[in-house]
């Protein structure tokens, strides 16, 4: 199944879409996240897979990524 990847904002979680798939780029690895159904738009989003900085939780089980990245990025 396909992670969904959503940001926690003041006005609660914004779904960004799904993990399609991963970017290696020597420094660190870049997520492509293709919009989806439940997703707030339809930007596909590259988002840096930088734990502790960009990627606040995975959970396998829930099937879920929470970032800390701005919609607007």
């Amino acid at each position: 199944d396909l992670l969904k990847v959503l940001h926690q904002s003041e006005s609660g979680l914004q779904d960004f879409g799904v993990i399609d798939h991963l970017i290696s780029t020597g420094a660190n690895d870049v997520m492509v996240v293709k919009p989806s159904a439940q997703s707030i738009d339809d930007r596909e989003r590259l988002i840096p897979y930088l734990p502790e900085q960009v990627i606040r939780l995975v959970d396998i089980e829930a099937g879920e990524v929470r970032v800390d990245w701005e919609a607007d990025y």
